[in-house]
């Protein structure tokens, strides 16, 4: 798999790109572009920054300011808008497709399978990436994000009707049947419950997030101001969108609520405070207090830590809240040290008392399972990147938790309250084996899985461990805890080659 470190084919699309019509007339685009395409291949891209790019890109003077002076985020918006002109025409039967996702500056090269001359029954069915896709995944179909989760599970049904067919059939699925799979298991978003609340903090307007929920703007507080937050990548973050804005100061919160049991999520990423910021500093330079219907729920709370480090998302979840006598959720944010802030707060029902059961899939859009279960867009890890893979996992129970894989050396940490957690981890192999483009088989790929430090798989091979190529593997770990964080962290450690992982599951067991 060390090809996919080979950035030739990459390089040559940025110079075909470069070279059409539509960027010889828009020298400006073009300079971005390849400025922060270099970047990339040179292994830089945490350095590319809106003033890096102001600056080294388009010749602007080393007092440039991005907060006052916005045409790097301009420049960015027509980049994006061009890239996708360029390829639904002229690079439309090219094999990679260069993108700039919204709110970051880091370039996607995504590999895609070119297909025959479409029939006309084929003509609207797009073809799966490769499994050797050397670029972060891109939108492979299109996102239906806010029709019914009704129409999905039709849809999932419809699928699974094909799926249960081939089986009967014994025959081989056509592209136009693995296509259609796809594209009704990726179309699948997150079904907004009517009664939760999410409130963006600091925004003025509501927002629709890349799972599909619905954050409205900043209400029900007192106290602080609203900030509008660096344009900058966050890490670990489901939809930077959600870090844009902040309220800061001391300030409080009154929610009102029904009787009942509810989540809360606090969202923080701490922009300001690192060693890569004009502030500086790191730990200790800004802590705050949390209350929570006048309990004290965090003592010197600090962000930096907390996220271990600065633009990195940190989210803590606290289950089983009730409202105070007066039917309220009173939050209380207090100095410490510097002002505190929040970024978003979501306030979820929860009859059970316990967290609601968290699914992410190693893809950029949200899947539905055979039993309806959304399985949310990749999130809450840090480094290694995303792909799609092209062979249908066809013998697994749901085959679209496994059309996308994170591969590299990577970890996840994902937020949980105190508790007991069953933890489930699906991997295929679909990069090895007689016939697929990696070749080989048992022993071409190895690695460790780790949670909070202690060793859950040694050694581990997909191959082996599924009994074969393009075949489902499920490895299951009962009673794991948070850390003092309050996160599961899960660390795929390379042996040979990359670590790799399709989805993961994780569910509060009874107390």
């Amino acid at each position: 798999m060390s090809s996919r470190q080979d950035f030739g084919p990459e390089r040559a699309e940025l110079e075909a790109v470069l070279g059409c019509e539509a960027f010889a007339k828009s020298p400006s685009l073009a300079k971005i572009l390849r400025y922060v395409s270099e970047q990339y291949f040179e292994g830089r891209a945490d350095t590319v920054k809106q003033y890096s790019i102001g600056v080294e890109a388009l010749g602007r003077p080393p007092d440039f300011d991005p907060r006052q002076d916005p045409i790097i985020r301009v420049e960015a918006q027509r980049l994006r808008e061009r890239l996708k002109r360029y390829y639904e025409a002229e690079g439309s039967t090219h094999s990679i497709v260069i993108s700039l996702p919204v709110g970051h500056y880091i370039p996607q090269f995504t590999r895609r399978r070119v297909a025959p001359e479409p029939s006309a029954a084929s003509d609207a069915v797009a073809t799966p990436p490769s499994a050797a896709s050397a670029g972060a995944a891109g939108r492979f179909w299109p996102s239906w994000s806010r029709s019914r989760f009704a129409v999905y599970s039709l849809l999932v049904f419809l699928a699974a009707v094909v799926l249960g067919a081939w089986a009967f059939s014994g025959s081989k699925l056509s592209r136009w049947t693995t296509g259609f799979i796809h594209q009704m298991t990726a179309s699948a978003s997150v079904s907004e419950d009517s009664h939760a609340i999410r409130i963006l903090a600091g925004a003025s307007k509501p927002f629709v997030d890349r799972l599909g929920r619905t954050w409205s703007a900043d209400r029900y507080f007192s106290g602080g101001r609203a900030i509008v937050e660096p344009s900058v990548f966050i890490a670990r973050a489901s939809d930077p969108g959600l870090f844009r804005a902040a309220r800061e100061g001391e300030f409080s919160y009154k929610i009102p609520l029904k009787p009942g049991s509810y989540e809360i999520h606090l969202y923080f990423a701490e922009t300001r405070y690192g060693p890569r910021t004009a502030w500086g500093g790191g730990e200790v330079s800004r802590l705050f207090h949390i209350q929570m219907n006048g309990r004290r729920l965090f003592t010197d709370f600090d962000v930096y830590s907390d996220a271990r480090g600065s633009d990195i998302a940190d989210e803590r979840v606290i289950s089983d809240v009730r409202p105070k006598r007066d039917g309220y959720l009173h939050l209380d944010f207090i100095k410490a040290m510097d002002y505190p802030f929040v970024n978003a707060i979501a306030v979820l029902p929860d009859p059970s008392g316990k967290m609601r059961p968290i699914r992410i899939v190693a893809q950029d859009h949200n899947v539905a399972d055979r039993e309806g279960h959304i399985w949310g867009a990749d999130r809450y890890v840090l480094r290694g990147r995303i792909a799609g893979v092209s062979p249908v996992v066809t013998s697994a129970a749901s085959p679209a938790l496994y059309a996308g894989e994170e591969y590299g050396n990577f970890d996840y940490a994902i937020p949980v309250p105190p508790g007991r957690y069953t933890v489930t981890l699906r991997f295929a192999e679909t990069y090895y084996g007689p016939h697929n483009p990696g070749q080989g088989g048992v022993g071409s790929r190895i690695f460790n899985v780790y949670c909070n430090g202690v060793a859950l798989l040694r050694n581990f091979d997909i191959f082996k461990a599924a009994g074969g190529e393009n075949r489902p593997a499920r490895e299951t770990f009962h009673n794991l805890g948070p850390n003092a964080q309050g996160k599961l962290e899960f660390w795929f450690e390379p042996v040979k080659d990359y670590a790799s992982v399709n989805s993961i599951e994780v569910v509060q067991q009874s107390r």
